[in-house]
Formats: structure tokens, C-alpha cells, sequence
């Protein structure tokens, strides 16, 4: 009987151990902390699917049935509410769970699901506001002038946001073809709390097509939002 109640135990312990491990809704801190947990335990791909599926469901349930127009005109409270009951839904859950869950809930038009998620999307990527956005190129004695790229943005999403993701375009007034096209992207340190304003003096490789010397003085920078990251480095919205 000994024998068999330590077989026992040791095949409980074990079971355990080897548990996938769990989403912790309790709260937003357990909640980041589990999530980096879990994603420990997959592979790169997995962790792509599982990113994909989290957003998604949290979007979804988020929405609640609601069309872009009403979800747009929650204050930040509601969508703070409302992101609490999201991520509370998800606790005690595993990865294989989080992708099960956002199968089972998929409607059957995967064009129809598209649409709204890229709606979306472009909906919380255009509350990530540009405030003000100028380009110029720093003049230093005895060296080449270095690029700047000076932006103000506000963050209206009601998420931190830790990274951010942007195009930038730089083009002459009444000219078709822009001197710059190019993507580029700012690991903000401490993050940017919603509702927070903050403004930053990039510094693009002087050596690139930021620093071409036949850029005119008149050259107009628009810079679009084109994906936001989370606390944990989760994509929160991309741009179709």
C-alpha cells in the first residue's frame, strides 16, 4: 500500500510539472508575467499564432457586438472595462486553449472576420496620434550634417504602448515621386501610458535616404502609424 501511494504521488507531482502553463488574468502585472510564461514554451511560429490569437480575441470580445463607429466612441474608462473583462475571460487558459477558443468563436465568413480586424486595426493605429512631425538635418562643424526626424505624438488607445512602428514619408510640395518611402520604427523607453503626450528627435542612418544631401529645405515629412506593440512586446494592432 506504501509502495503504491508513493507511485502515486510521484505520478501526480509529475503530471504537474509537465503542465502547460496558464494564463493569469487576475490582474494586468500576472497577466503580462504569464504571458511571457507561455510564450517561453513555443517556438517561434507557435508564438506568432499565439500572439495573433490573442489580439484577436481580446479585440473581438472587446467589441462585444458593437460596430467600429460605437467601439470608436468609448472614453477611456469603458475601454478599460471593458479590456479588464477581456483579459480576465482568458484566465486559467493555455495556448492550445487561446487557439481553440478563437476557432471556436470565428464566424464562418473568414472575409467578413478580415474585414472588421482590419477595421479595427486602422481604428486603434489612428488613435496613436502625430501631433506634429518635421524633418530637418542638423548642422555640425566639420562633419556631415545628420538627419532628424522630430515627432509629437499622443497615445488616445486607451493601451501602453512600448513600440512603435511607422511609415514615413518625406516629399516636396506639387511633386509625385517622395525623396523618402521608408519604414521605420522607436522602442520607447518607459512606454507611452494612454493619454500621454511625448515627443521625440530621431536620428535616421545619415548614410541612408534620410541623409541624401539633394533633399530640399522645403521637403514635408507625413509619418502614418503603422503597428503598436504592448508592455510585453505583444503586437497589439498592424495595418492591413
Amino acid at each position: 500500500m506504501r509502495l503504491l501511494l508513493v507511485v502515486a504521488l510521484s505520478m501526480a507531482m509529475l503530471s504537474t510539472a509537465c503542465a502547460d502553463p496558464t494564463i493569469d488574468g487576475s490582474n494586468q502585472r500576472q497577466f503580462e508575467s504569464s504571458l511571457e510564461e507561455v510564450r517561453a514554451t513555443l517556438n517561434e511560429s507557435e508564438v506568432e499564432r499565439f500572439n495573433e490569437a490573442l489580439a484577436g480575441y481580446m479585440m473581438r470580445t472587446m467589441m462585444a457586438g458593437r460596430n467600429i463607429l460605437e467601439f470608436g466612441e468609448l472614453n477611456e474608462d469603458e475601454m478599460e472595462e471593458l479590456y479588464n473583462e477581456a483579459r480576465q475571460s482568458l484566465h486559467g487558459l493555455t495556448a492550445e486553449e487561446v487557439l481553440a477558443r478563437v476557432q471556436g468563436e470565428a464566424p464562418t465568413d473568414t472575409e467578413e472576420v478580415s474585414d472588421v480586424d482590419a477595421s479595427v486595426a486602422q481604428e486603434m493605429l489612428d488613435r496613436f496620434e502625430i501631433e506634429h512631425a518635421r524633418y530637418f538635418v542638423r548642422e555640425e562643424s566639420y562633419t556631415r550634417g545628420s538627419p532628424v526626424i522630430e515627432l509629437r505624438v499622443t497615445n488616445n488607445t486607451g493601451e501602453p504602448v512600448s513600440r512603435g512602428y511607422f511609415r514615413g514619408i518625406l516629399q516636396t510640395p506639387g511633386r509625385s515621386v517622395p525623396w523618402v518611402d521608408e519604414t521605420f520604427n522607436y522602442s520607447i523607453a518607459g512606454g507611452i501610458e494612454p493619454g500621454e503626450t511625448l515627443e521625440w528627435s530621431l536620428a535616421p542612418n545619415q548614410f541612408g535616404p534620410w541623409g541624401n544631401s539633394s533633399i530640399p529645405d522645403d521637403a514635408v515629412l507625413n509619418v502614418e502609424v503603422i503597428r503598436l506593440d504592448g508592455p510585453s512586446g505583444e503586437p497589439l494592432w498592424q495595418a492591413p
